[in-house]
């Protein structure tokens, strides 16, 4: 995947200027927006490895049945990290965790397809 590396560090500066944070704390988040947007083009796969930003894999199916339609994030614990409504476009994650958060980010952002 090509990034747009320029686009990447404009949105870093913005950021040190704007919440005052570190350089390094700046570039990894928006290397983590990045990769989250460059997910547009990506075409989903029932089955699917899916990796975050900050190294978490997991699995993705997909359930639809009585008018859901429904992306299960698997892997991890026995109970898996929840699943992104696709019809409503929420997330109901199994905990707080920033990755289940960013996956979940990511899954709307993929092309499904008719």
């Amino acid at each position: 995947m090509k990034y747009n590396k320029s686009e990447i560090m404009k949105s870093a500066w913005e950021m040190v200027r704007k919440i005052k944070c570190s350089m390094s704390r700046a570039l990894k988040e928006a290397w983590a927006e990045a990769k989250i947007k460059a997910m547009k083009s990506i075409k989903f796969v029932d089955g699917m490895e899916i990796t975050s930003p900050n190294g978490f894999t997991r699995i993705l199916n997909r359930w639809t049945k009585y008018d859901r339609d429904r992306v299960y994030i698997n892997g991890g614990s026995r109970k898996g990290d929840g699943y992104v409504e696709l019809n409503t476009g929420r997330a109901h994650l199994n905990g707080t965790l920033v990755y289940q958060e960013q996956i979940a980010e990511m899954i709307l952002n993929m092309d499904f397809g008719a």
